[in-house]
């Protein structure tokens, strides 16, 4: 859910990109709870005042404790501010913030891409993050159910590997094929 006082660049945001967008401040209680931040997991503060992305934060982790917070920190005198429980991860203007931000959620990344429930198998993608306890990892070091195959290793500069006896890197993401089991509600 994007939040923000521009309603035209809200509309923009909801046209090119399809996220729902919430008018309002991202520092104010009602604005936030209409955007559902007591089920989020994640929360983005990334407004160009610094004051206003401390603020976010705070009633964001007041509102759900349980939330991971993501701040942008404008001024670099500033970063003193954004450190304690409440801030998890602050991340500096000038910082490369698509390589940061990527890995870290990568960190926390298991996505479902495909499902065929006629032939009960479901393909997902494992990312790994630049924190993550895979790295060094090969294939047979990974607990994967038994249901699980390996289709392949996509390294972080794009090159896809089937030699699954390969150390596991930064950034790499890996494709499993699993089978579906049902079991009986008796």
């Amino acid at each position: 859910t994007f939040i923000g006082l521009d309603k035209n660049k809200a509309e923009e945001i909801e046209k090119d990109i399809g996220f729902v967008t919430v008018l309002g401040s991202s520092y104010n209680k009602s604005t936030l709870i209409e955007a559902g931040i007591e089920r989020a997991n994640f929360f983005v503060a990334s407004n160009m005042e610094d004051e206003i992305n401390f603020l976010s934060i705070k009633l964001a982790k007041h509102l759900n404790n349980e939330i991971i917070s993501i701040c942008l920190v404008n001024k670099i005198s500033n970063k003193k501010n954004f450190s304690g429980e409440d801030f998890d991860f602050a991340l500096e203007y000038d910082e490369i913030i698509s390589d940061t931000l990527n890995s870290f959620i990568a960190n926390k990344f298991d996505q479902l891409i495909y499902t065929n429930t006629d032939n009960h198998t479901e393909i997902r993608v494992i990312s790994v993050g630049n924190d993550s306890s895979l790295i060094g990892k090969t294939l047979n070091d990974i607990d994967l159910s038994k249901e699980s195959e390996v289709i392949a290793i996509i390294s972080s500069s794009g090159s896809i590997s089937h030699n699954l006896s390969n150390t596991l890197n930064p950034l790499d993401k890996i494709i499993i094929q699993s089978t579906i089991i049902y079991k009986n509600n008796e």
